[in-house]
């Protein structure tokens, strides 16, 4: 049973690649995908069938209570922001006051789920979804599930820019120009947002690319995390290169190596790895799961003629 070619497939097993790499160490028949990865197959689960920010919790609900999308059918630990966020859902079932709102939840657990609403809302949209309202809001609305700080919603919302950008078919380093301007520009005209801007000057620097990787923090933090992906991403060349990379940043969190996974599968096409083939062949539900969604329609990318 094959799997297609096509962005939320090799997204998907990017990550899935990722998560794997940092678990090297481990047998293979050890090695297990993270909750992020599980959240993020959990995504795709709720949106194959449509848009319901309920169904969407609800599959978050199932992997935490129940460890569905795991590659194993075990319940994973969840991050400290998730935790909080899916407890807080369990007591009041309000997927819109679930999310962490303090200063504290600016982690990455939502930008290493968020890939597959990206690539709906780009069905959707086209990478235009930053001029609709309301496709933006979703966007913020399905990030804001567990993490609804709003720095680490402009930092979901810069991810899913650039990640558009890429979809519309530009290099990389212009893709990263051109999001990090539709960013400035649309977060400067929301009160919420504008005041957190600063944030991406480092990003807006000539020299970025040029500074060790020594330099960069690796502390799971998402605007660290985005530094990270964007200097993997410029002074890489390829797949291999880029999660090789992005598995040597020193810090707590591994969760990089999984986001780099995924965006450096839409830029160099799908990792081909006996490993991750060997994992998903032991979750034939997940692997079904896939194979459902994309025939659903709702992750197609339309090419302009």
């Amino acid at each position: 049973m094959d799997l297609p070619n096509n962005p939320l497939i090799n997204s998907t097993l990017g990550m899935l690649d990722g998560d794997l790499l940092t678990q090297k160490h481990l047998p293979l028949e050890q090695r297990r995908w993270s909750s992020g990865s599980s959240l993020a197959l959990a995504t795709i689960d709720a949106l194959s069938k449509n848009y319901d920010i309920n169904e969407i919790m609800q599959a978050f609900e199932a992997w935490y209570k129940h460890g569905k999308y795991t590659v194993d059918g075990k319940i994973q630990p969840a991050g400290k922001t998730t935790k909080k966020a899916l407890d807080t859902y369990l007591a009041t079932q309000d997927p819109f006051s679930s999310g962490g709102i303090s200063e504290d939840d600016n982690g990455s657990g939502a930008l290493a789920r968020i890939m597959p609403m990206i690539i709906y809302m780009y069905s959707l949209y086209g990478s235009d979804f930053v001029n609709n309202e309301t496709a933006m809001l979703t966007l913020h609305q399905v990030a804001g599930l567990t993490h609804n700080y709003p720095r680490g919603l402009m930092g979901i919302g810069l991810y899913a820019i650039l990640v558009g950008q890429i979809l519309d078919g530009f290099e990389f380093e212009t893709a990263l120009d051109r999001a990090v301007g539709i960013s400035y520009e649309y977060y400067s005209e929301h009160s919420l947002f504008a005041g957190f801007l600063k944030e991406l000057d480092n990003l807006n620097t000539p020299d970025f690319s040029s500074q060790p990787q020594e330099a960069l923090n690796g502390s799971g933090y998402i605007v660290d995390t985005l530094e990270n992906l964007v200097w993997i991403l410029l002074n890489t060349k390829s797949y291999q290169e880029a999660i090789q990379a992005a598995d040597q940043v020193q810090g707590p969190s591994k969760k990089i190596v999984a986001i780099v996974g995924a965006v450096a599968a839409l830029i160099y096409g799908r990792p081909i790895k006996a490993d991750l083939s060997s994992r998903l062949e032991v979750a034939p539900k997940v692997k079904k799961m896939l194979i459902q969604a994309s025939r659903s329609g709702r992750f197609e990318i339309k090419k302009a003629e």
